[in-house]
């Protein structure tokens, strides 16, 4: 059984602000209940999640939302919000403290008069203040940012309000046609091929400027691929991780295989009728995943699955390294370079690792959570036949090795 590691809600298609690149907000739909929404957090714990994503639309329109995130505490689960951040003031922050929430992420697409242009006159300010009064609570910030042929030039900026606020990450997602309902205004936010090169050194500088502050981003060969995207080309990730280990789940509770093939039609099911358990589990899942697998996705460059962008196989990295190595005849110029580079890898790692905890917590919290979820799926199985017991007692062993590989690699 593939091992579920995050439950994205779409909880809401409502929104109080109308930005240029999400028409979102006009997809009007009934929304799941607070209780239907419990039910489904219940699920995704007894399947060993280890966070709950809450986004929309603007998560803060429900009026139950802290309630959902108290909730999803208390079944062991991390509770992430993503915000535009104009509904946070001193109340709304002090009550985000007290449900207890990890991380709290705010869109911010640059200077002032970009923002706005993009999200709304006075917007930028709301933002900014968000971040404020999350710091003053305690509570992890991090910021996200559509990148487009509006904002691309200045990346850099958003380092620095991630730096004067204490976000601890930013994380650049290039803009996709699948929230506009009108696909023919796509080239409002791409780019020229004759610009590429133009990203392209803007990134570079973002990444520098991320090494320099200590803010952890995406992964350099994600964000590399950015400019040729915008430019209008497709990426097809091999293996993508978002099939096996990300749900998502619409307001009204359809399930998906990932949010790009949702918008081609290909439906898992409705919580409201068999449950996330059983979807997440469910022959006809499985079989839609390994056919997108088999077949081939449409494409996408989407930052939730940004780790398995230019990931090369282990065997052939090695391959590659040694070869590098051969051609080299200064050993000790080969070895200066490896202890910067492990230095540098070392200092990448601690901010994808601080990163990673901020929603998953420390290897303690995710070895109970991970243990309950297999024991409460045996519980839920009581009754059921030998065969479908015998098969949580083999997950389990899985489970157990699983983690002590994990630990291992720490």
């Amino acid at each position: 059984m593939p091992n579920l590691n995050e439950v994205i809600f779409s909880i809401t298609n409502r929104c109080n602000l109308g930005c240029r690149m999400c028409d979102i907000p006009c997809a009007k739909t009934e929304e799941l209940s607070t209780e239907q929404w419990k039910k489904v957090i219940n699920d995704a714990s007894a399947l060993g999640a280890q966070t709950i994503v809450f986004s929309g639309g603007e998560p803060l329109l429900r009026e139950d939302i802290f309630e959902l995130i108290s909730f999803t505490k208390k079944n062991n689960l991390n509770a992430c919000v993503t915000s535009n951040g104009c509904l946070i003031n001193e109340p709304v922050a002090i009550r985000l403290s007290e449900s207890r929430v990890n991380v709290v992420n705010i869109s911010i697409e640059g200077p002032r008069e970009t923002h706005d242009f993009l999200r709304g006159k006075g917007n930028f300010d709301k933002a900014i203040a968000a971040l404020d009064w999350l710091r003053r609570c305690k509570i992890e910030s991090t910021i996200a940012s559509t990148v487009s042929r509006h904002n691309y030039a200045e990346l850099a900026y958003i380092l620095e309000i991630a730096k004067n606020y204490g976000a601890t990450t930013v994380r650049l997602q290039p803009f996709n046609v699948i929230f506009l309902k009108d696909d023919t205004r796509k080239d409002e936010f791409l780019i020229a091929r004759r610009d590429i090169q133009k990203v392209e050194d803007v990134i570079k500088g973002f990444i520098d400027k991320a090494k320099e502050y200590k803010i952890s981003i995406n992964p350099e060969s994600y964000l590399f691929k950015i400019p040729e995207y915008l430019a209008g080309k497709k990426f097809y990730p091999d293996n993508c991780a978002a099939l096996w280990y990300s749900c998502p789940i619409n307001p009204n509770g359809d399930v998906f295989p990932c949010w790009i093939e949702g918008s081609n039609k290909k439906l898992i099911g409705n919580v409201r009728e068999e449950g996330l358990y059983k979807l997440w589990v469910s022959e006809k899942r499985t079989e839609m995943v390994n056919s997108i697998v088999k077949n081939g996705c449409t494409g996408c460059l989407m930052s939730c699955y940004d780790e398995v962008f230019g990931r090369k196989p282990l065997k052939e990295f090695l391959f590659d390294r040694a070869k590098k190595v051969r051609k080299i005849t200064d050993y000790k110029k080969v070895a200066n370079k490896a202890v910067q580079s492990l230095r540098g890898q070392i200092t990448q790692f601690k901010l994808r690792y601080r990163f990673y905890s901020s929603y998953s917590g420390p290897l303690s919290v995710i070895l109970k959570r991970r243990l309950s979820g297999a024991f409460s799926r045996r519980r839920q199985l009581n009754g059921d036949s030998r065969k479908e017991q015998a098969d949580i007692l083999s997950e389990i062993g899985v489970l157990k090795n699983k983690l002590k590989k994990e630990i291992n690699s720490l």
